[in-house]
């Protein structure tokens, strides 16, 4: 196997890179003046495993973080396309909330943020189903 020839393993590269990027540019906003991308609180998750663990143990912080090493791990490293599909579905708890908070709260900017989540993992999901 040509670890850079083959054209399923390109893609499935690509389409998991864009999702991971698409994962870390949602836009949050909470309690009036308080607001981040999606990328400074997992620096900041990040920073606190180091120091404190106890402080960043909860569902949708672990559940997310895993699901984008599965990603890394297995859409860019080594192309499975079920290990992909399980870190898609574990974003996609998070990413259901991030839309219910921006529906809740009428922010357009939160709900259009995670919109480019969404569109890989439809993507990479039509790419997979049409190359088999």
């Amino acid at each position: 196997m040509n670890f850079f020839n083959n054209s399923k393993h390109a893609q499935i590269r690509f389409i998991s890179s864009l999702i991971l990027i698409s994962s870390l540019i949602p836009y949050l906003n909470w309690g009036g003046e308080n607001h981040a991308f999606l990328f400074q609180i997992e620096w900041e998750i990040i920073k606190k495993i180091c120091s404190d663990p106890a402080q960043v143990i909860h569902p949708l912080i672990i559940i997310p973080v895993l699901s984008q090493v599965i990603i890394i791990t297995f859409g860019l490293f080594i192309p499975k396309v079920r290990p992909v599909y399980i870190g898609i579905i574990g974003l996609f708890l998070l990413f259901i909330f991030i839309f219910l908070a921006g529906f809740l709260s009428a922010n357009l900017w939160v709900i259009l943020s995670a919109v480019p989540f969404v569109i890989s993992s439809i993507l990479f999901i039509l790419v997979v189903k049409t190359s088999r």
